[in-house]
């Protein structure tokens, strides 16, 4: 059986218009007016192409291939938009226009053959491919979340970059849509075909992703103590749970606020609260990633950093432990005179399991509080 054409892209406008649909109704219920439209536009523009495509007679001589392709080449432009929009980001509507306008005025100047014909479908298959382009370095570059549905996202963008891009240097002898040569049935069924598997799993992206960023931000917050910013006993189990070797030059540091009990007895919880916060400013001010915060008690902190040598890390506990002090001496009004007792372990070069590291640290950090406090 032989495919029909007209059939096929009246189906493909068919599925674009009822996600398109499904986009409006479900951003109308949150009243997300922006993603709404944006969120909509590329499958709307797709149900418009397509359309055009399927009668294009419906329009005096080109002019219904021609909007066509520019609804085509919008639908991409806005699927680029509505991804941005989903991560957060501005939408690039300069470049979106000016792209389409310059495609559109060659496509306006060129007829069914000639030179002007090939560079416009060249030009058509080069913005479409840039598109992808775009979309995949700001999935990239945005908040690195590396989810299944985002990894899955940017494997189809690269793909159908490349693929649009193999086909410029062809556009001569490619018969359309893929090329400037007349069209032929496999080429119109195979674009086709490729183009609506494009679109369902951009589609289900689109639906998967802000599911999974939600999902991660609770796990975070699940794993994140609130006062002081840095991972709670729960992340820390988790830590050391992934035992075995840990890398070599790593040291731990295992911190006690001194007298933590009598300084919330004296000034209140408020100040207390205060002051563990000050120690999550402190470790994110003077320490680099990937330095790790733990906090496993109610002043008990746990400080994971690379470290070259033992002087490094005596050095490194000692600036934490002065900072600490500088960091909290204006809190509750000058009142307060909190302290740090650290107690250091570093890694050998052959490694050890972190649990040992942990106790070797605790047994340090017993040592410094035997010894007068406010010490490494």
């Amino acid at each position: 059986m032989t495919p029909d054409p007209p059939t096929l892209l009246g189906c493909s406008a068919v599925i674009f218009l009822l996600l398109g649909v499904h986009f409006i109704l479900s951003e109308l219920s949150a009243r997300r007016w922006p993603h709404m439209v944006w969120y909509a536009a590329p499958f709307l523009m797709g149900a418009a192409s397509s359309l055009l495509f399927t009668a294009p007679t419906m329009l005096p001589g080109l002019w219904g291939l021609r909007l066509g392709a520019l609804f085509m080449i919008m639908a991409y432009g806005t699927a680029w938009q509505a991804m941005r929009v989903m991560l957060g980001c501005q939408a690039r509507l300069l470049v979106l226009v000016s792209a389409c306008s310059l495609s559109f005025t060659l496509s306006a100047l060129a007829g069914s053959t000639g030179a002007i014909h090939v560079i416009s479908t060249a030009f058509r298959l080069t913005i479409i491919a840039a598109f992808h382009v775009f979309a995949a370095r700001d999935l990239r570059r945005s908040v690195p979340i590396r989810t299944p549905a985002r990894r899955s996202l940017l494997r189809l963008l690269n793909t159908y970059a490349a693929f649009h891009l193999l086909l410029v240097p062809f556009v001569f002898w490619m018969p359309a849509p893929l090329g400037a040569a007349p069209s032929t049935v496999w080429a119109v069924t195979t674009y086709n075909f490729l183009v609506i598997i494009e679109v369902a799993l951009f589609a289900l992206a689109m639906i998967a992703i802000p599911w999974e960023q939600l999902t991660f931000r609770q796990q975070e917050l699940i794993l994140q103590d609130p006062l002081s910013g840095g991972g709670n006993r729960r992340a820390f189990q988790a830590w050391l749970d992934n035992d075995g070797h840990i890398c070599a030059h790593e040291a731990l540091l295992m911190v006690d606020i001194d007298h933590f009990k009598s300084i919330n007895d004296a000034h209140g919880h408020a100040v207390g609260d205060q002051i563990i916060t000050a120690m999550g400013r402190v470790c994110t001010q003077i320490l680099y990633p990937p330095t790790v915060l733990f906090r496993i008690g109610g002043d008990e902190f746990v400080v994971v950093f690379q470290c070259g040598s033992l002087d490094e890390m005596l050095a490194t506990a000692h600036r934490l432990r002065k900072a600490f002090s500088t960091e909290t001496r204006l809190i509750g009004g000058g009142a307060v005179m909190a302290t740090l007792s650290i107690g250091a372990a570093l890694c050998p070069g052959r490694g050890i399991p972190r649990t040992e590291l942990l106790a070797q640290a605790d047994n340090a950090l017993y040592t410094a509080k035997q010894s007068g406090r406010n010490r490494v």
